[in-house]
């Protein structure tokens, strides 16, 4: 907070990593706008590095609007104040799917899929928040769903966080070169997945 408010400060983006507790008491002191960016912890360095990437990403894209003609825009509804965020968990394992089911729908809405060729299908039929997509799936892979994704405007801009079991570095580089929103290796560490949900999906 301080930062912002030094001389020497040159407008560079601020990146806050630390536990919802910390933040959440920033929030409720009154400081607002305190940083850019903020992603809670537990998360890895890797999602860290997605996060900023994506946040600068996002930033350019502002940034270019910025130099367009105003538009004003629709009225959009407002949102259900306690609706619950959707998420779609995607893997050909059913012990997978039962236990993130279990672990998510005290919170969020869950839709449970064993195969990647139903992901549009479902997307065509229910609002989705966030996708839980495992990487390596028969058929069709979890590389081959992300791709199809982003190349339907409609589906584009669904934050998708890999979930998978693979630690060759060939098949890591291959995931980061996607630029997924972010990914998690299995076994599950609960609390993991649930700050990145947090972070990925604002809640």
């Amino acid at each position: 907070m301080r930062l912002r408010t030094c001389e020497e400060y040159n407008s560079a983006p601020v990146v806050i990593v630390s536990k919802a507790e910390t933040i959440e008491e920033l929030e409720s002191e009154g400081f607002e706008n305190f940083a850019d960016l903020t992603l809670v912890r537990p998360i890895s360095s890797d999602n860290i590095v997605l996060s900023i990437l994506r946040f600068i990403e996002e930033e350019k894209a502002r940034a270019a609007l910025a130099n367009t003609p105003e538009e004003i825009p629709a009225e959009e509804p407002a949102p259900e104040p306690d609706k619950k965020k959707h998420i779609l968990v995607v893997d050909d394992d059913r012990n997978i799917l039962k236990l993130l089911k279990n672990a998510l729908e005290e919170k969020y809405e869950v839709t449970a899929t064993l195969n990647g060729l139903l992901v549009e299908k479902i997307l065509a039929t229910k609002p989705i928040d966030l996708i839980i997509l495992d990487y390596e799936m028969p058929i069709m892979t979890g590389a081959d769903v992300y791709r199809k994704l982003k190349e339907t405007e409609e589906y584009a801009k669904i934050p998708v966080c890999f979930l998978t079991g693979v630690s060759e570095r060939s098949k890591v580089e291959e995931i980061m070169s996607l630029k997924p929103n972010g990914y998690l290796l299995k076994p599950i560490d609960m609390e993991m997945l649930m700050a990145a949900i947090a972070n990925l999906i604002n809640t």
